[in-house]
Order: C-alpha cells, then structure tokens, then sequence
C-alpha cells in the first residue's frame, strides 16, 4: 500500500498529538457550558482556556462550538466528540485513582464507610476487626453518604442499598439488619410518646410505626437509629430501634417481632483501586467473619420473650 498524502499525514499527526490536557479542557468546557466556569474549575484564566481551546479547534480542524451569549454551545459533532471526552475524563480519573491506591503504605489506615446503625456495630467490634484482620488500624466513617471508592474516599463501604453496579466494584450480601418496637420496662407503651421516622429516611419504617400507633400523635421524628434507641433508652418513648442494640439492653422489651418490611440487606462493597492492598483483604476478610458470626443478632434472633401483657 502506498504512504498517504503529506496533508493527510500531517492531519493524523495533528489529531494524534491534541493531548490528554486539550481533552481535558474541551470536557470542562463542554460540561460546564462557559468558559469562565470552566476556567474557575481548572485553575486558569479565562483568557488561557479560550486560546486553548480555539487551537485545538484549530488542529482538529472541527468547530465544536457555536458561540452564544455568554455561552458556549456544542455542534452536533462536539456533542459526539464530548461523549468520548467523558469516557476519557472517567478512565484519566481511574488511573488517578489506582495510583493512589498504590501509593498507599500497606501500614495505612483502612477507611470503612457505612450508616449510623452500622457503625455502631462496627465500633462496638473494632478491636475484634483489628486483631482478626493483623493489628490493621481501622477508621470508620459513619455517614449516610456514598462515598466514592473509586476515587479514594473510602477502602470499603457496608451498604443497605443501590450497591455499584460499575466495572471494578465487588459486592457481597453479608447479612440482614432488621429493627422492631422497644420500649423501656418500666414504662406503658400504650401511654408512651411516641419517635418516628421522616420518610425520606425510611419510608418502610415510617409506616409501620404509624400502623402500631393507631393514630396516636407522633410526639418527634428522628432519622438517626442511635438516636432513637436513645430516646427509647432516656426518654421513655416507643420507637424502631435495630435489634442488636435493643436485645443487648435488659432494660428494653421487644414490643412485637421485627417486622420483614423494615428489614434491610446489608453489602460488603469494595473497589479494585484498593482491594490491591493486602492491609483492604485483610479488613474485608474480618468483616465477612464478624457478620457472619454476629448474623442471628443482627436479624433479631433469637427472639426475646414478649411482654404481650403490656402491648396496646
């Protein structure tokens, strides 16, 4: 086959070496839509990001904009063009994030993220998962949101919902968390103040607890499970409360069996960007030891007795 035309290679040449940075900057404009925006997010002057991007054009020989007041508008190529700048930006951001992994000494921390409830359960075992996992120091992050593993925020997240179904994530179901009606002993649950729920906190748990009330007022919400076992501990109300901290108090009684509707699905979740550290297996390996030894407890069983002569 013959060589191309020199114009031709020179096109080649001119496409191949538009770099990582002119993508990058033709993806901050194009998802930000102005070039003072896209300059505030990479640190540069408006001026410099303008006379990026008008060589780029240049060299591609491709408008990828239609300029508009104050705005910056993608041709229908450009908006092609801008999807493949995505998929560039988010594989730029994995290698990123691999290598941070990397870097990390295998005596660094291990950041384990997951919700109130759970965090609870994971501080009242630290030393158990330390010890199981070689003396590894663990840090819980106790949050509700989801911290991005694939970029680093955190080594390993437990999750009761919308576990990653994206490339490099691992997810395993490792048990059940179910929560019922406590109330303390020396108090009448039907006379009880009664915590709740919001509903964008468990919409599941906000109606079962106004089922058992049988329209009696609901004197506070509260969305935090440690929180409401506190209320239920200190101020003699009724709440849902997570069965392995209700069971484990003698001053608390189980007013009726956890209902399943309320019950949640707990993931091990992890990212290949850390799982490359032996100190991340280790921890995940101790996790999946202490769930499954602690499971009949965090699914409420065995059951207490119930003081069925005290229920409303």
């Amino acid at each position: 086959m013959g060589q191309p035309p020199p114009s031709q290679a020179r096109r080649h040449g001119d496409l191949v070496s538009s770099g990582w940075d002119d993508i990058g900057i033709f993806h901050t404009i194009a998802t930000s839509g102005a070039l003072a925006v896209a300059a505030a997010q990479l640190g540069l002057s408006e001026a410099t990001v303008a006379r990026r991007l008008k060589a780029f054009e240049a060299r591609l020989g491709l408008q990828l904009f239609r300029r508009a007041a104050n705005r910056l508008i993608l041709t229908e190529l450009g908006q092609a063009l801008a999807q493949d700048a995505s998929e560039v930006a988010a594989a730029t951001e994995r290698f990123a994030s691999r290598a941070r992994a990397a870097r990390a000494s295998d005596s660094a921390p291990v950041r384990v993220t997951a919700t109130t409830s759970i965090s609870l359960f994971l501080t009242m075992h630290a030393t158990t998962i330390s010890a199981a996992a070689g003396g590894v120091e663990i840090v819980i992050i106790s949050t509700r949101d989801k911290l991005d593993l694939a970029r680093g925020e955190a080594d390993i997240a437990l999750r009761m919902s919308k576990v990653p179904e994206q490339p490099g994530y691992f997810a395993q179901k490792i048990g059940r968390l179910v929560q019922a009606l406590y109330v303390r002993r020396d108090i009448d649950p039907a006379t009880a103040p009664i915590i709740s729920v919001s509903r964008d906190v468990s919409s599941r748990i906000e109606e079962h607890i106004l089922e058992w009330a049988a329209g009696r007022p609901v004197a506070a919400r509260v969305g935090d499970s440690a929180a409401r076992y506190e209320s239920v501990r200190s101020a003699g109300a009724v709440s849902m409360v997570p069965c392995f901290m209700g069971d484990a108090d003698e001053t608390l009684i189980r007013l009726q069996p956890p209902p399943d509707k309320t019950a949640d699905e707990i993931f091990l979740v992890s990212h290949d960007v850390s799982r490359q550290r032996p100190a991340v297996l280790a921890v995940l390996g101790a996790l999946r030891e202490l769930f499954r030894n602690n499971r009949a407890r965090l699914n409420g069983q065995p059951a207490p007795e119930l003081d069925t002569a005290r229920l409303p």
